[in-house]
C-alpha cells in the first residue's frame, strides 16, 4: 500500500511538474502560433477566408519600391544589417574568440570588455547610443570643439536625427562584438585537446595555419550555429532601432516594420492584426528556407570533425 501510494505520489509530482512548461508551449506557442497563421487568411473586417491582406501587402510592396516608402527601406536596411552582422561582425567575434583562446598579452582585460554589454543588457547599451550620438553627446560636442563642419539638423537634432546622418550612423552602430558569442566560441577551442594544437606546433606550423587548419575547423559545429543564428535573428531585430530612431529617418527594417503594424492593432487607431499576421507570415516562409541553405551550406563548408 505504501509502494502505491509512492508511485502514485511520484506520478503527480511528474505531472505537476510538466504542467506549467507544456501549457506554455500550448498556449504561447501552439495556439498563438496556428492563431496568427489562421487570421492572416481572414478578413480583417468579416473573419471569412480571404487573401486580402496578402493583397494589401504586395500593393505596399509595389507602391513603396515605386515612390521609395517604409517597405523598401526596410528590406534594404534589414539586407545591410545583415550583411554586417555575417560579414563583419561574426568575423569580429571569431577574431576574438581566438585572441582569448591563445591567452595574448591583456586577453583578460578583454574578456572583460566583450562581456560588459551582456552584462549590463542591450537596452541600457543602446540608451547610452543614443546620449552619445545627441547633439549634447560627447561626439558632436568634440567635434564642435575640434572645427568639424558639422551639419545644421545635426548640431540641432544630434547624428541620429536627421535624413543626413541618420541611416548611415545607425549601421555604424550595428558594428560590434557580441560578448556571449565570444564566450561561446571560446569554449568550444577551449574543449579541443591541447594535443591537437602541440602536434602542430611539433609539424611548425603558425599562427595563421593554426587557426585555419586546426581552431576554425575544431570549432565549426558552434560556431556555424553562432552563424545560422545571427542571419535568421538578423531578419526579425527591432529593438536598436526602435530606441535609436523609432525607424524615422528611413532608418526601419523588417522587423521593426512588423512590429509597429502590430502595436498599431493594439492601440485603437483600426489597425487589426490580420495584416501583420500576413507579414510575419510572409517573412517566415522567406527566412525559414534561406535559413536551412545556410545551415546546409555551414555543414558542407567545412567538414566535422571528431576527437
Amino acid at each position: 500500500m505504501d509502494a502505491l501510494n509512492k508511485k502514485t505520489k511520484d506520478r503527480i509530482f511528474i505531472v505537476l511538474m510538466l504542467a506549467i512548461p507544456v501549457t506554455h508551449f500550448l498556449v504561447f506557442w501552439l495556439y498563438l502560433n496556428f492563431s496568427s497563421i489562421a487570421i492572416a487568411f481572414q478578413d480583417e473586417y468579416t473573419t471569412e477566408f480571404s487573401l486580402a491582406n496578402f493583397d494589401r501587402f504586395f500593393k505596399s510592396w509595389k507602391r513603396d519600391f515605386s515612390n521609395d516608402g517604409p517597405l523598401k527601406y526596410a528590406l534594404i536596411n534589414t539586407l545591410i544589417e545583415i550583411t554586417i552582422g555575417n560579414f563583419v561582425n561574426m568575423p569580429l567575434v571569431i577574431f576574438a574568440s581566438f585572441i582569448l583562446f591563445k591567452k595574448f598579452y591583456g586577453h583578460t582585460y578583454f574578456r572583460v570588455v566583450f562581456y560588459i554589454p551582456a552584462i549590463v543588457g542591450a537596452v541600457i547599451i543602446t540608451m547610452m547610443q543614443t546620449y552619445v550620438l545627441d547633439a549634447t553627446g560627447p561626439i558632436v560636442q568634440i567635434g564642435k570643439a575640434l572645427s568639424v563642419d558639422w551639419n545644421f539638423e545635426i548640431l540641432q537634432s544630434g547624428l541620429l536625427g536627421n535624413y543626413v546622418s541618420a541611416r548611415p550612423t545607425y549601421f555604424i552602430t550595428r558594428v560590434g562584438i557580441s560578448g556571449a558569442t565570444v564566450l561561446l566560441i571560446t569554449g568550444a577551442l577551449n574543449r579541443i585537446p591541447q594535443d591537437l594544437f602541440d602536434s602542430g606546433k611539433l609539424d611548425g606550423i603558425g599562427l595563421f595555419r593554426e587557426f585555419f587548419y586546426l581552431a576554425l575547423p575544431l570549432s565549426w559545429s558552434t560556431v556555424g550555429i553562432m552563424w545560422v543564428m545571427s542571419f535568421a535573428g538578423g531578419w526579425a531585430a527591432y529593438n536598436d532601432v526602435m530606441l535609436l530612431t523609432g525607424g524615422s529617418y528611413n532608418t526601419t527594417n523588417l522587423g521593426y516594420f512588423l512590429v509597429s503594424h502590430t502595436l498599431s492593432a493594439t492601440s485603437g487607431s483600426g489597425e487589426n492584426f490580420n495584416y501583420p499576421a500576413a507579414i510575419g507570415l510572409l517573412m517566415t516562409g522567406v527566412i525559414a528556407p534561406l535559413t536551412l541553405v545556410l545551415r546546409w551550406l555551414a555543414e558542407k563548408l567545412v567538414s566535422p570533425v571528431d576527437f
